[in-house]
């Protein structure tokens, strides 16, 4: 599983609780992670559209877009001859999928330090927290989620992030709704 627990525990578990408390999760989505850790890395970002690319049998194909690129509209796997066509402006550079997942794995050992003990990756562009009781200390969940994304948006990373009862329900939010909070289910007694 993502998070590993104490399995004589896990057994007693109940109705998404542990220790007769609601679990809460919080979903990280870096839509535009790999593109956003090259920029870093490299120091590289201006006002040009950025993509990174791979060759393959089908030719150099784009394999991840900045902001800008996808606004342009780009898309992942389009020949790289046609998003110049498109964009002759574009700059590119190779990708590196093993680089971007061990990045994805230090930012959820950051994650870890600074938010919850709970931090995993959530491959290929995310990464999840359980997040049960430590909300308070950062004034709640809203609070611990806005100096979390704070913290990213300073370092120049997109993302959106949701807060939910289970992993699922807290990714679903981040990558497809509008990320947020969404209010804890109320528990059977």
């Amino acid at each position: 599983g993502m998070f590993r627990f104490c399995a004589a525990a896990a057994a007693h578990r109940k109705n998404g609780m542990w220790n007769g408390r609601m679990r809460r999760y919080l979903s990280i989505w870096l839509p535009h992670w790999p593109t956003d850790r090259w920029q870093r890395r490299h120091g590289a970002r201006d006002d040009a559209p950025f993509a990174l690319v791979s060759a393959g049998q089908k030719g150099i194909r784009l394999t991840a877009l900045d902001v800008r690129a996808a606004a342009e509209g780009l898309l992942p796997d389009m020949p790289l001859a046609d998003a110049r066509a498109l964009v002759p402006q574009l700059r590119v550079a190779a990708a590196d999928p093993q680089a971007d997942i061990a990045a994805l794995g230090a930012l959820a050992d950051w994650c870890a330090e600074l938010f919850t003990p709970w931090a995993a990756v959530d491959a290929p562009d995310g990464v999840m927290l359980d997040i049960t009781g430590c909300g308070h200390l950062f004034g709640g969940e809203a609070g611990l989620a806005r100096d979390l994304t704070a913290r990213l948006a300073r370092g120049a990373i997109s993302l959106r992030a949701a807060v939910a009862d289970t992993p699922g329900a807290a990714g679903a939010l981040a990558r497809y709704g509008k990320g947020g909070i969404a209010p804890p289910r109320q528990m059977e007694e």
